[in-house]
């Protein structure tokens, strides 16, 4: 089975996927300055701005914080 990569992509300009954002926000990060610092999500076009609040957001609802 082949997974489509490009289904994964959050942010274009930079080619950062849902998954790569995800381990960040596990591994600690909850914040899109840091985010973007690490991937160059939230620093082009800004499209990707809402996608990356969500699963931070997502993220801050399941740990109940």
């Amino acid at each position: 089975m082949s997974l489509d990569r490009s289904k994964d992509i959050v942010c274009h300009c930079s080619g950062t996927t849902k998954t790569a954002i995800k381990g960040l926000i596990d591994d600690g990060v909850d914040n899109v300055d840091e985010i973007s610092r690490l991937t160059g999500a939230c620093s082009g076009c800004g499209a990707c701005d809402v996608l990356v609040l969500e699963l931070l957001a997502g993220n801050i609802a399941s740990r109940g914080d």
